[in-house]
Protein backbone atom coordinates (compact mmCIF):
# COMPACT_ATOMS: atom_id res chain seq x y z
CA UNK A 1 0.00 0.00 0.00
CA UNK A 2 1.21 3.74 -0.73
CA UNK A 3 1.06 6.32 1.91
CA UNK A 4 0.56 9.74 0.80
CA UNK A 5 1.10 11.26 4.25
CA UNK A 6 2.51 14.55 3.26
CA UNK A 7 -0.89 15.26 0.93
CA UNK A 8 -1.73 18.09 3.79
CA UNK A 9 1.61 19.88 3.94
CA UNK A 10 1.51 19.96 0.14
CA UNK A 11 -1.75 21.77 -0.24
CA UNK A 12 -1.37 24.19 1.81
CA UNK A 13 -0.59 27.36 0.43
CA UNK A 14 2.18 29.92 1.38
CA UNK A 15 -0.39 32.21 3.19
CA UNK A 16 -2.40 29.60 4.49
CA UNK A 17 0.67 27.62 5.95
CA UNK A 18 1.64 31.08 8.01
CA UNK A 19 -1.68 30.98 9.43
CA UNK A 20 -1.84 27.74 9.89
CA UNK A 21 1.69 27.67 12.22
CA UNK A 22 0.63 30.55 13.96
CA UNK A 23 -2.62 28.58 15.09
CA UNK A 24 -0.59 25.84 15.41
CA UNK A 25 2.10 27.55 17.76
CA UNK A 26 -1.16 28.35 19.86
CA UNK A 27 -2.56 24.69 20.29
CA UNK A 28 0.77 23.19 20.93
CA UNK A 29 2.67 26.34 23.04
CA UNK A 30 0.22 28.56 24.45
CA UNK A 31 2.22 29.57 27.35
CA UNK A 32 5.35 30.42 25.26
CA UNK A 33 6.51 31.24 21.78
CA UNK A 34 7.48 29.28 18.74
CA UNK A 35 11.51 28.33 19.30
CA UNK A 36 12.76 29.66 15.94
CA UNK A 37 15.63 27.96 13.96
CA UNK A 38 17.62 27.91 10.88
CA UNK A 39 19.07 25.44 8.33
CA UNK A 40 22.66 26.17 8.34
CA UNK A 41 23.77 23.35 6.11
CA UNK A 42 23.97 19.25 5.46
CA UNK A 43 24.36 16.50 7.73
CA UNK A 44 25.46 13.61 5.62
CA UNK A 45 25.15 13.09 2.38
CA UNK A 46 25.94 13.46 -1.53
CA UNK A 47 26.34 16.44 -3.57
CA UNK A 48 25.49 15.85 -6.90
CA UNK A 49 27.74 17.76 -9.95
CA UNK A 50 24.82 19.52 -10.44
CA UNK A 51 24.44 21.06 -7.52
CA UNK A 52 21.32 18.59 -5.75
CA UNK A 53 21.31 17.01 -2.32
CA UNK A 54 20.66 13.76 -1.11
CA UNK A 55 20.97 13.29 2.61
CA UNK A 56 20.12 14.87 6.27
CA UNK A 57 19.80 18.06 6.87
CA UNK A 58 21.42 20.13 9.84
CA UNK A 59 20.25 23.29 11.83
CA UNK A 60 21.84 25.71 14.21
CA UNK A 61 20.54 23.87 17.43
CA UNK A 62 22.05 20.77 16.47
CA UNK A 63 19.55 19.11 15.36
CA UNK A 64 19.70 16.97 11.95
CA UNK A 65 16.65 15.57 10.16
CA UNK A 66 14.85 14.29 6.38
CA UNK A 67 12.72 16.64 4.19
CA UNK A 68 9.47 15.27 3.82
CA UNK A 69 8.73 17.19 0.44
CA UNK A 70 10.52 16.47 -2.19
CA UNK A 71 10.70 19.05 -5.15
CA UNK A 72 10.38 21.98 -3.01
CA UNK A 73 13.12 24.59 -2.17
CA UNK A 74 15.59 22.97 0.63
CA UNK A 75 15.95 24.07 4.43
CA UNK A 76 19.42 25.78 3.97
CA UNK A 77 19.30 29.43 5.01
CA UNK A 78 15.36 29.42 5.68
CA UNK A 79 13.88 30.19 9.20
CA UNK A 80 12.29 27.20 10.79
CA UNK A 81 10.24 26.14 14.07
CA UNK A 82 9.37 23.06 15.89
CA UNK A 83 5.27 21.87 15.62
CA UNK A 84 4.32 18.34 17.22
CA UNK A 85 2.51 16.97 14.90
CA UNK A 86 0.56 14.45 17.14
CA UNK A 87 -3.34 14.87 17.32
CA UNK A 88 -2.75 17.14 14.51
CA UNK A 89 -4.38 14.64 12.10
CA UNK A 90 -1.07 13.84 10.12
CA UNK A 91 -0.58 10.39 10.24
CA UNK A 92 -1.87 7.60 12.24
CA UNK A 93 0.30 6.14 15.08
CA UNK A 94 1.17 3.15 12.85
CA UNK A 95 2.78 6.03 9.91
CA UNK A 96 4.33 8.02 12.77
CA UNK A 97 6.20 4.70 13.97
CA UNK A 98 7.66 4.01 10.61
CA UNK A 99 8.93 7.79 10.11
CA UNK A 100 10.13 8.10 13.63
CA UNK A 101 11.98 4.84 13.13
CA UNK A 102 13.80 6.08 10.25
CA UNK A 103 14.70 9.46 11.56
CA UNK A 104 15.75 8.19 14.86
CA UNK A 105 17.56 5.15 13.84
CA UNK A 106 19.64 6.76 10.84
CA UNK A 107 19.08 10.60 10.45
CA UNK A 108 22.19 11.37 12.94
CA UNK A 109 24.46 8.78 10.93
CA UNK A 110 27.99 9.58 10.01
CA UNK A 111 28.01 7.40 7.15
CA UNK A 112 26.95 9.44 3.68
CA UNK A 113 25.56 6.38 2.75
CA UNK A 114 23.23 5.70 5.41
CA UNK A 115 22.06 9.30 5.29
CA UNK A 116 21.37 9.23 2.20
CA UNK A 117 19.30 5.68 2.34
CA UNK A 118 17.40 7.62 4.60
CA UNK A 119 16.29 10.63 3.21
CA UNK A 120 15.39 8.59 -0.21
CA UNK A 121 13.63 5.99 2.40
CA UNK A 122 11.46 8.82 3.76
CA UNK A 123 10.72 10.23 0.35
CA UNK A 124 9.54 6.61 -0.71
CA UNK A 125 7.45 6.22 2.39
CA UNK A 126 5.47 9.56 1.80
CA UNK A 127 4.69 8.45 -1.61
CA UNK A 128 7.65 8.53 -4.09
CA UNK A 129 7.05 7.03 -7.50
CA UNK A 130 9.53 4.01 -7.93
CA UNK A 131 10.54 6.00 -10.95
CA UNK A 132 11.39 9.24 -8.55
CA UNK A 133 12.83 7.36 -6.52
CA UNK A 134 15.50 6.03 -8.53
CA UNK A 135 16.05 9.88 -9.99
CA UNK A 136 16.43 11.10 -6.92
CA UNK A 137 19.16 8.33 -6.06
CA UNK A 138 21.34 8.94 -9.05
CA UNK A 139 22.29 11.95 -6.74
CA UNK A 140 24.69 10.07 -5.24
CA UNK A 141 26.63 9.51 -7.95
CA UNK A 142 28.42 5.89 -8.19
CA UNK A 143 26.41 4.84 -5.02
CA UNK A 144 23.34 5.54 -6.52
CA UNK A 145 22.07 1.50 -6.73
CA UNK A 146 23.60 1.22 -2.82
CA UNK A 147 21.28 4.30 -1.79
CA UNK A 148 18.36 2.61 -3.61
CA UNK A 149 18.95 -1.22 -2.10
CA UNK A 150 19.62 0.45 1.50
CA UNK A 151 16.40 2.18 1.32
CA UNK A 152 14.24 -0.36 0.59
CA UNK A 153 15.88 -2.54 3.64
CA UNK A 154 15.57 0.56 5.90
CA UNK A 155 11.31 0.57 5.06
CA UNK A 156 11.62 -2.83 5.44
CA UNK A 157 13.14 -2.89 8.89
CA UNK A 158 10.59 0.18 9.68
CA UNK A 159 7.89 -1.69 8.71
CA UNK A 160 9.13 -4.36 11.19
CA UNK A 161 10.61 -2.38 14.24
CA UNK A 162 8.79 0.63 14.23
CA UNK A 163 6.89 1.09 17.42
CA UNK A 164 4.08 2.59 19.35
CA UNK A 165 5.48 2.47 21.92
CA UNK A 166 7.34 0.63 25.64
CA UNK A 167 5.88 -1.13 28.49
CA UNK A 168 7.99 -2.19 31.77
CA UNK A 169 6.46 -4.53 34.03
CA UNK A 170 8.48 -5.74 37.60
CA UNK A 171 8.57 -8.87 38.75
CA UNK A 172 9.15 -9.69 43.03
CA UNK A 173 9.66 -13.04 44.00
CA UNK A 174 9.78 -13.85 48.00
CA UNK A 175 11.50 -16.49 48.85
CA UNK A 176 10.76 -19.21 51.17
CA UNK A 177 14.30 -18.63 52.89
CA UNK A 178 17.16 -16.30 51.78
CA UNK A 179 16.82 -13.47 49.55
CA UNK A 180 13.78 -12.93 47.39
CA UNK A 181 14.44 -10.99 43.82
CA UNK A 182 13.37 -8.07 41.56
CA UNK A 183 13.45 -8.06 38.21
CA UNK A 184 12.44 -5.55 35.45
CA UNK A 185 10.97 -6.43 31.21
CA UNK A 186 10.92 -3.78 28.75
CA UNK A 187 8.47 -4.63 26.02
CA UNK A 188 8.37 -2.62 22.90
CA UNK A 189 5.41 -2.41 21.41
CA UNK A 190 6.78 -3.01 17.58
CA UNK A 191 4.41 -3.39 14.44
CA UNK A 192 5.67 -6.49 14.18
CA UNK A 193 4.55 -7.72 17.31
CA UNK A 194 5.36 -6.95 20.83
CA UNK A 195 8.76 -7.40 21.32
CA UNK A 196 10.50 -8.33 25.20
CA UNK A 197 13.98 -7.11 25.10
CA UNK A 198 16.73 -9.63 25.77
CA UNK A 199 18.83 -8.96 29.25
CA UNK A 200 20.62 -5.97 29.82
CA UNK A 201 19.18 -4.10 27.06
CA UNK A 202 18.77 -1.11 29.37
CA UNK A 203 19.35 0.28 32.93
CA UNK A 204 16.28 0.81 34.76
CA UNK A 205 15.83 2.83 38.13
CA UNK A 206 14.00 0.52 40.62
CA UNK A 207 12.62 1.96 44.62
CA UNK A 208 11.97 -0.76 47.15
CA UNK A 209 9.65 -0.29 49.93
CA UNK A 210 10.04 -3.50 52.85
CA UNK A 211 12.89 -4.62 50.96
CA UNK A 212 16.65 -3.52 50.53
CA UNK A 213 19.39 -4.37 48.12
CA UNK A 214 22.63 -6.50 49.19
CA UNK A 215 24.34 -3.65 50.17
CA UNK A 216 21.51 -2.44 52.23
CA UNK A 217 20.31 0.68 49.60
CA UNK A 218 16.79 0.79 48.67
CA UNK A 219 17.22 2.49 45.44
CA UNK A 220 19.20 1.50 42.15
CA UNK A 221 19.70 1.28 38.86
CA UNK A 222 20.03 -2.42 37.38
CA UNK A 223 20.10 -3.98 34.13
CA UNK A 224 16.55 -4.73 32.62
CA UNK A 225 15.98 -8.21 32.39
CA UNK A 226 18.17 -9.84 35.14
CA UNK A 227 17.25 -11.14 38.95
CA UNK A 228 18.24 -8.82 41.17
CA UNK A 229 18.10 -10.33 44.80
CA UNK A 230 16.58 -8.66 47.02
CA UNK A 231 16.51 -9.00 51.38
CA UNK A 232 12.89 -8.15 52.85
CA UNK A 233 13.04 -6.22 55.85
CA UNK A 234 9.86 -6.80 58.18
CA UNK A 235 10.23 -8.66 61.54
CA UNK A 236 6.78 -10.02 61.50
CA UNK A 237 6.08 -13.70 60.15
CA UNK A 238 4.77 -12.12 56.87
CA UNK A 239 6.00 -9.25 54.95
CA UNK A 240 5.18 -7.12 52.01
CA UNK A 241 7.51 -5.91 49.25
CA UNK A 242 7.11 -3.39 46.79
CA UNK A 243 8.68 -2.42 44.15
CA UNK A 244 8.54 0.80 41.33
CA UNK A 245 10.63 1.44 38.82
CA UNK A 246 11.36 3.46 35.75
CA UNK A 247 13.29 3.59 32.60
CA UNK A 248 13.96 6.76 30.62
CA UNK A 249 15.41 7.56 27.27
CA UNK A 250 14.67 5.02 25.19
CA UNK A 251 14.47 5.04 21.51
CA UNK A 252 10.77 3.40 21.06
CA UNK A 253 7.65 5.01 20.44
CA UNK A 254 6.19 7.12 17.66
CA UNK A 255 7.21 10.69 19.18
CA UNK A 256 7.95 13.15 16.21
CA UNK A 257 8.88 16.64 15.80
CA UNK A 258 8.69 18.22 12.82
CA UNK A 259 10.72 21.74 11.46
CA UNK A 260 7.75 23.96 9.63
CA UNK A 261 9.40 26.71 7.89
CA UNK A 262 7.77 30.06 7.83
CA UNK A 263 7.68 30.00 3.60
CA UNK A 264 6.58 27.33 1.21
CA UNK A 265 9.79 25.30 1.58
CA UNK A 266 10.66 21.85 2.66
CA UNK A 267 9.31 20.37 6.23
CA UNK A 268 11.96 18.96 7.86
CA UNK A 269 11.48 15.47 10.00
CA UNK A 270 13.83 15.79 13.03
CA UNK A 271 15.76 12.70 14.62
CA UNK A 272 14.03 12.06 18.44
CA UNK A 273 16.79 9.85 19.69
CA UNK A 274 15.72 8.77 22.93
CA UNK A 275 12.44 10.13 24.44
CA UNK A 276 10.35 6.99 25.36
CA UNK A 277 9.86 6.24 29.00
CA UNK A 278 7.87 3.28 30.99
CA UNK A 279 7.47 2.96 34.59
CA UNK A 280 5.84 0.07 36.53
CA UNK A 281 5.02 -1.16 40.07
CA UNK A 282 4.65 -4.57 41.92
CA UNK A 283 4.40 -5.87 44.94
CA UNK A 284 4.33 -9.06 46.46
CA UNK A 285 3.66 -10.69 50.31
CA UNK A 286 4.90 -14.21 51.70
CA UNK A 287 6.03 -15.60 54.75
CA UNK A 288 9.45 -13.86 56.12
CA UNK A 289 12.14 -16.01 54.93
CA UNK A 290 14.41 -15.07 58.31
CA UNK A 291 14.53 -18.58 60.17
CA UNK A 292 13.09 -18.98 63.80
CA UNK A 293 14.00 -21.06 66.83
CA UNK A 294 11.47 -22.71 69.47
CA UNK A 295 12.25 -22.92 73.16
CA UNK A 296 10.40 -25.26 75.23
CA UNK A 297 10.07 -25.19 79.11
CA UNK A 298 8.29 -28.51 80.43
CA UNK A 299 6.90 -29.98 83.92
CA UNK A 300 6.43 -33.05 84.24
CA UNK A 301 2.57 -33.68 85.62
CA UNK A 302 3.47 -35.35 88.94
CA UNK A 303 6.84 -34.94 90.77
CA UNK A 304 5.47 -37.95 92.85
CA UNK A 305 3.60 -41.06 91.82
CA UNK A 306 2.67 -44.84 92.44
CA UNK A 307 3.62 -47.65 90.17
CA UNK A 308 0.99 -47.44 87.13
CA UNK A 309 -0.06 -44.00 87.78
CA UNK A 310 -0.01 -41.91 84.04
CA UNK A 311 2.59 -38.90 84.21
CA UNK A 312 2.19 -35.64 81.34
CA UNK A 313 4.53 -33.35 80.51
CA UNK A 314 3.78 -29.55 80.15
CA UNK A 315 5.51 -27.87 77.05
CA UNK A 316 5.78 -24.26 77.37
CA UNK A 317 6.59 -22.79 73.35
CA UNK A 318 8.27 -19.86 72.94
CA UNK A 319 10.72 -18.16 70.47
CA UNK A 320 14.07 -16.95 70.86
CA UNK A 321 15.72 -13.22 69.70
CA UNK A 322 18.54 -12.57 68.51
CA UNK A 323 20.54 -11.68 65.08
CA UNK A 324 19.35 -13.17 62.21
CA UNK A 325 16.10 -14.79 63.63
CA UNK A 326 12.59 -14.23 62.85
CA UNK A 327 11.26 -12.78 66.47
CA UNK A 328 8.14 -14.68 66.38
CA UNK A 329 6.35 -17.61 65.17
CA UNK A 330 7.09 -18.58 61.64
CA UNK A 331 4.33 -18.86 58.98
CA UNK A 332 3.45 -20.57 55.74
CA UNK A 333 1.87 -20.15 52.58
CA UNK A 334 -1.29 -21.83 51.86
CA UNK A 335 -4.24 -21.63 49.23
CA UNK A 336 -5.89 -20.04 52.23
CA UNK A 337 -3.23 -17.36 52.96
CA UNK A 338 -0.59 -17.59 55.33
CA UNK A 339 -1.05 -20.53 58.30
CA UNK A 340 1.40 -21.18 61.33
CA UNK A 341 4.27 -23.32 60.60
CA UNK A 342 3.86 -27.11 62.63
CA UNK A 343 6.81 -28.29 64.64
CA UNK A 344 6.62 -32.02 66.23
CA UNK A 345 7.52 -32.05 70.11
CA UNK A 346 9.09 -35.30 70.58
CA UNK A 347 9.02 -36.02 74.39
CA UNK A 348 10.63 -39.27 75.76
CA UNK A 349 10.26 -40.46 79.45
CA UNK A 350 13.67 -41.80 80.47
CA UNK A 351 13.53 -44.72 83.52
CA UNK A 352 13.27 -45.93 86.09
CA UNK A 353 16.58 -45.11 87.51
CA UNK A 354 17.05 -45.86 90.83
CA UNK A 355 19.20 -43.06 92.44
CA UNK A 356 18.35 -39.86 91.89
CA UNK A 357 19.21 -38.09 88.23
CA UNK A 358 22.04 -35.96 87.84
CA UNK A 359 21.54 -32.96 85.13
CA UNK A 360 23.87 -33.32 82.07
CA UNK A 361 23.54 -31.98 78.65
CA UNK A 362 21.91 -34.92 77.06
CA UNK A 363 20.44 -38.45 78.03
CA UNK A 364 23.02 -41.13 79.10
CA UNK A 365 23.41 -43.47 75.85
CA UNK A 366 21.86 -46.82 78.05
CA UNK A 367 19.58 -45.01 79.58
CA UNK A 368 16.18 -46.68 80.07
CA UNK A 369 13.22 -45.61 78.45
CA UNK A 370 9.64 -46.04 79.01
CA UNK A 371 7.42 -44.40 75.80
CA UNK A 372 8.16 -41.44 73.74
CA UNK A 373 5.18 -39.15 72.36
CA UNK A 374 4.79 -36.24 69.71
CA UNK A 375 2.98 -33.01 70.51
CA UNK A 376 2.05 -31.22 67.57
CA UNK A 377 2.30 -27.09 68.02
CA UNK A 378 1.84 -24.13 65.85
CA UNK A 379 2.55 -21.41 68.02
CA UNK A 380 4.10 -19.65 71.30
CA UNK A 381 2.21 -20.79 74.20
CA UNK A 382 1.15 -24.06 76.67
CA UNK A 383 0.57 -27.58 75.21
CA UNK A 384 0.15 -31.14 77.52
CA UNK A 385 1.72 -34.34 76.05
CA UNK A 386 0.04 -37.77 75.52
CA UNK A 387 0.15 -39.13 78.73
CA UNK A 388 2.68 -42.24 79.92
CA UNK A 389 1.75 -44.97 82.80
CA UNK A 390 5.28 -45.66 85.49
CA UNK A 391 5.72 -49.37 85.27
CA UNK A 392 7.38 -49.49 88.28
CA UNK A 393 9.47 -47.14 91.19
CA UNK A 394 12.31 -45.12 91.09
CA UNK A 395 13.13 -42.12 88.98
CA UNK A 396 11.74 -41.10 85.74
CA UNK A 397 12.45 -37.90 83.77
CA UNK A 398 11.35 -36.03 80.46
CA UNK A 399 13.40 -34.96 78.11
CA UNK A 400 11.86 -33.47 74.27
CA UNK A 401 13.74 -32.08 71.13
CA UNK A 402 12.15 -30.60 67.74
CA UNK A 403 13.76 -32.13 64.83
CA UNK A 404 12.76 -29.70 61.46
CA UNK A 405 13.51 -32.85 59.54
CA UNK A 406 9.57 -33.82 60.62
CA UNK A 407 8.26 -30.82 58.72
CA UNK A 408 8.13 -30.84 55.05
CA UNK A 409 10.47 -28.09 53.92
CA UNK A 410 7.45 -26.89 51.49
CA UNK A 411 5.19 -26.09 55.26
CA UNK A 412 8.19 -24.34 56.72
CA UNK A 413 10.57 -27.07 57.82
CA UNK A 414 13.28 -25.34 56.15
CA UNK A 415 12.98 -22.15 57.99
CA UNK A 416 12.70 -23.94 61.84
CA UNK A 417 15.64 -24.33 63.96
CA UNK A 418 16.32 -27.79 65.80
CA UNK A 419 16.18 -27.57 69.39
CA UNK A 420 17.18 -30.13 72.67
CA UNK A 421 16.16 -29.96 75.84
CA UNK A 422 18.67 -30.88 78.60
CA UNK A 423 18.60 -34.65 80.50
CA UNK A 424 17.70 -34.33 84.35
CA UNK A 425 16.04 -30.71 84.74
CA UNK A 426 14.40 -30.80 88.08
CA UNK A 427 11.06 -29.80 86.44
CA UNK A 428 10.76 -33.00 84.45
CA UNK A 429 11.59 -35.22 87.41
CA UNK A 430 8.73 -37.86 88.95
CA UNK A 431 10.06 -39.91 91.59
CA UNK A 432 7.77 -43.24 92.09
CA UNK A 433 7.05 -45.02 95.67
CA UNK A 434 5.51 -47.90 96.18
CA UNK A 435 1.54 -47.43 97.18
CA UNK A 436 2.27 -49.33 100.26
CA UNK A 437 5.22 -51.70 101.78
CA UNK A 438 8.25 -50.66 102.65
CA UNK A 439 10.13 -48.41 100.47
CA UNK A 440 13.03 -48.80 98.10
CA UNK A 441 15.78 -48.28 99.87
CA UNK A 442 17.04 -44.40 99.95
CA UNK A 443 20.95 -43.36 99.63
CA UNK A 444 22.09 -41.00 102.19
CA UNK A 445 22.45 -38.18 100.12
CA UNK A 446 20.19 -36.68 97.17
CA UNK A 447 21.46 -34.20 94.65
CA UNK A 448 18.87 -32.32 93.46
CA UNK A 449 18.60 -32.05 89.71
CA UNK A 450 18.64 -28.05 88.95
CA UNK A 451 20.83 -26.70 91.28
CA UNK A 452 23.26 -29.31 92.78
CA UNK A 453 21.62 -28.70 96.35
CA UNK A 454 21.97 -31.55 98.80
CA UNK A 455 19.66 -32.78 100.61
CA UNK A 456 20.05 -34.97 103.63
CA UNK A 457 17.73 -37.98 104.32
CA UNK A 458 18.79 -39.84 107.31
CA UNK A 459 18.78 -43.40 107.29
CA UNK A 460 15.41 -44.82 109.22
CA UNK A 461 15.54 -47.71 111.39
CA UNK A 462 12.20 -49.34 112.69
CA UNK A 463 9.97 -46.14 111.59
CA UNK A 464 6.51 -46.93 110.40
CA UNK A 465 5.58 -46.50 107.24
CA UNK A 466 3.08 -44.18 107.38
CA UNK A 467 5.63 -42.09 108.90
CA UNK A 468 8.30 -42.79 105.90
CA UNK A 469 5.89 -42.23 103.07
CA UNK A 470 5.00 -38.63 104.73
CA UNK A 471 8.60 -37.56 104.66
CA UNK A 472 9.23 -39.31 101.18
CA UNK A 473 5.89 -37.03 99.93
CA UNK A 474 7.68 -33.74 101.56
CA UNK A 475 10.92 -33.81 99.75
CA UNK A 476 9.87 -34.86 96.59
CA UNK A 477 7.26 -31.09 96.55
CA UNK A 478 10.53 -28.86 97.49
CA UNK A 479 12.29 -27.85 94.56
CA UNK A 480 15.83 -25.72 95.31
CA UNK A 481 15.99 -22.15 95.16
CA UNK A 482 19.26 -21.79 95.66
CA UNK A 483 21.28 -21.26 98.54
CA UNK A 484 18.63 -19.77 100.26
CA UNK A 485 15.82 -22.31 100.58
CA UNK A 486 13.15 -24.04 98.81
CA UNK A 487 9.38 -23.47 96.90
CA UNK A 488 6.48 -25.16 96.54
CA UNK A 489 6.14 -25.95 92.74
CA UNK A 490 2.90 -24.91 91.59
CA UNK A 491 0.74 -26.31 88.58
CA UNK A 492 0.04 -23.82 85.61
CA UNK A 493 -3.56 -25.21 83.76
CA UNK A 494 -2.88 -26.16 80.20
CA UNK A 495 -3.68 -24.19 77.28
CA UNK A 496 -4.85 -26.53 74.60
CA UNK A 497 -3.07 -30.00 73.01
CA UNK A 498 -3.12 -31.29 69.67
CA UNK A 499 -0.98 -34.80 69.69
CA UNK A 500 -0.27 -38.05 68.47
CA UNK A 501 1.68 -40.54 71.10
CA UNK A 502 3.98 -44.29 70.56
CA UNK A 503 4.82 -46.08 73.30
CA UNK A 504 8.22 -48.33 73.08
Amino acid sequence: MTYRPFSFITAVSLAGLAVFLGVLQSLLCPAAPARALTGDGHGQGYLSADGWWIGAYHFDDGALGFCLNPGKTAPTGLNYSYADPAGMGWWTPEQSAVLAYIARTWAGSGDRLTAAAGQLATWIYAGMSDADARAHAARAGADADAVYRRAAEMLAEAGDRASTGVRAAVVVELAETGPGRVRVELTVDRLGGPDLLPPGAHTVSVTLDGASFDDGAETRSVASGTDIPIQPTGRMASVTVSASATAGELPYGNRLTVALPTVDAQSVLIAEPATATATANARAAGPSPLPFQPRVETETSAPEAHPGAQVADTLLVTVAEGDGLLPTWGVRTTDAGFEPVTAIVESTLHGPFDRPIAEAEVAPADAPRVCSVETEVDDVGEYVTPSCALPSDGYYVWTERIDPARTDPGEGGERLRSWTSRFGVASEITRVVPASGAPAALPGVTELAETGTKAVVPALLSVGTSAIGTMLLVASRLRSRGPGGVRLVRRRRPRRARTTWMSL
